[in-house]
Order: structure tokens, then sequence, then C-alpha cells
């Protein structure tokens, strides 16, 4: 009689429920090292936070800037420090947002750095990003970029004379547009000379009929400092050569003028993103214009008198 070994059956089965466990085992393994690793990643960040600090921004006035390398230079001085995130710099605006690590450095070191770059310059502001309500905190970004509440508050005329944005849905409005012509004039890399907007501070106080002194401590006390009133000037000087230049060139007739200025600027509004992330403003501007949201706000604001509007129309 023939003998052999029995074979064992395969019972698929099983063999299907031990892979299972093989399998779970190792995902076990892997999850855990990998929950050791967040953990470990987490300690780490944690660590590098405390021995270099939080995200913090600074913002100057930065005057004499007068050409595309003038921005350059400025990006590039900031970006050499310890700790820098990122510079923004505005060549219509006058200014530079410094985003650092507030233990790597600080805005004194920044200010020296653009200053002996050859830049007068002086501190306009401290804040954290995102965070909001208060002098230093955010109250609307356009296109991104952060506006205050102090901001509401520097006129955007250069003179005594014209009207005054007195209550806060008409100084919105202005900040907001005058934000948005900016940003056009950085697009165009619109440039104004020292010596233009020196020539426009000469005419304004001599229009004052007031002494030099009388005269600087007007500016102070109206804009915060002399070097803040000859960035709303020369910031003026740029809206107002953009449209002499990209807008009214060839048009002769005031009233014309006036109304492709306003047009052009109507279509700078519609393509603006706008967000006011502070809620106290948010509420003021439902209270005093019925609207907030930024494409339903300008079009019941642009008909009124605002100093955005003196600005765009003569």
């Amino acid at each position: 009689m023939a003998t052999g070994k029995q074979m064992k059956k395969i019972d698929m089965t099983t063999l299907d429920t031990a892979s299972r466990k093989i399998s779970l085992g190792k995902l076990r393994k892997a999850g855990m090292a990998v929950v050791l690793l967040v953990v470990l990643a987490g300690g780490g960040y944690a660590a590098y936070r405390m021995a270099t600090g939080d995200v913090v921004a600074s913002r100057f006035t930065v005057n004499n800037m007068n050409c595309p390398a003038c921005v350059i230079t400025v990006k590039e001085v900031t970006g050499k420090l310890p700790g820098v995130v990122e510079a923004d710099v505005s060549l219509a605006a006058q200014d530079v947002t410094v985003k650092y690590r507030e233990k790597q450095t600080g805005p004194d070191q920044i200010r020296d750095a653009i200053a002996k770059a050859g830049y007068p310059i002086k501190l306009d502001g401290i804040f954290k990003p995102g965070e909001t309500g208060g002098d230093r905190g955010v109250v609307v970004t356009v296109n991104g970029k952060p506006l205050f509440t102090k901001d509401m508050k520097v006129p955007l005329g250069a003179d005594k004379s014209g009207p005054k944005d007195k209550d806060d849905a008409l100084a919105f409005f202005s900040l907001v547009g005058k934000e948005i012509l900016l940003q056009a004039a950085d697009a165009k890399t619109v440039v104004i000379q020292p010596h233009e907007i020196e020539t426009e501070v000469q005419n304004v106080f001599k229009g004052q009929g007031v002494s030099k002194d009388d005269f600087v401590a007007w500016m102070t006390a109206t804009y915060g400092s002399p070097e803040k009133y000859y960035q709303t000037v020369g910031q003026r000087l740029g809206i107002r050569k953009l449209l002499d230049e990209d807008v009214l060139e060839s048009v002769k007739d005031p009233q014309e003028k006036n109304k492709k200025a306003m047009a052009w600027a109507t279509e700078r509004f519609k393509e603006a993103d706008v967000k006011v992330v502070d809620l106290a403003l948010r509420e003021k501007l439902h209270a005093t214009a019925g609207q907030v949201e930024w494409k339903s706000f300008w079009p019941r604001m642009i008909s009124q008198n605002s100093e955005l509007k003196a600005l765009l129309v003569r």
C-alpha cells in the first residue's frame, strides 16, 4: 500500500486573516513612528519659537525712494537682517512693512539698516500679523496689505482747505480708495522725485500764511510727524501723476477730466479685494453706511464729498 505525507490543506481565509494581522501590526508601528515624529517636530518648533520669538511686523515711512532700484535696495538691506521673514516695499506709498521674528531683530535694527542705505526713515507702527483692533491692530486688508485704525485718522489733504472725513464711513472709504490707487501707481512704476515733493510742500507752506515753526507744529499735530506729512504729499502727487499720464493726458475739458477720473477709479475699486477684519469697525460701518462689504460699500460712498473725491476731481 502506498504511503505518503499528507499535505495540509491551505485555508485561504486563515491566511488572509494572518496577513491582515501582520499588516495592522506594521501600520500601528508606522503610526506610532509618525506620531513620535510629529511630537518631536512640534517640540522642536516650540523650542524654535521660544528662541526666535513670534513673527511681528513694523511699518516705516521711507522718504526719498525715487526709482525702482530704491525698492530693490530697501528689500536687500532688510533681507540681510537675521529673522526677517518678508519685506513689502511700496514706491508709491513711500513705506515698507517688514515681518520678522521679534527675538532675532527689531525695529531699531531695521531702521538703522535702511537709514545707512541712504533713506530718511521713521517707525510708523508695530503690530502682530492677524491681530485686530486698536491703533496697533489691523482693521482692513487691501489686496492683502494691512491698514490700521490710526491710518483712518491721517488726512489725505495737504492743507487746511478741502473736505474733511468726519465720520468713520468716509474715512474708511478714503483710506481704502487711496491704497487701491497707490497700488495701481506701483503697478505702473510711477515715480515722484524728492524735489517735486519739496516744491509742493513749499507751495502749501506759502499758501498757509504762517511761520515755519507754526507750519511744522501743524504738520506734527495733524499728521503725526513731518515725515508722515511729506509721505502724504508724495502719495498725492503719485496718484495725480498716474491719473495725468495714464488716464487724462489727451482730455482737455475739465468736466470730462473729472468724469473720466472717477470712471477710472471706479474700475480700480471694482477689482480690489478688500476685507474688513476688525469687528468694531464692521459695526461702525454698518451703523453709519448700512453696508460693510467693499463691493456694496463703495458705490454708496463715491458720490459723497470726501477727501478721496477731492483728490481725484480738480
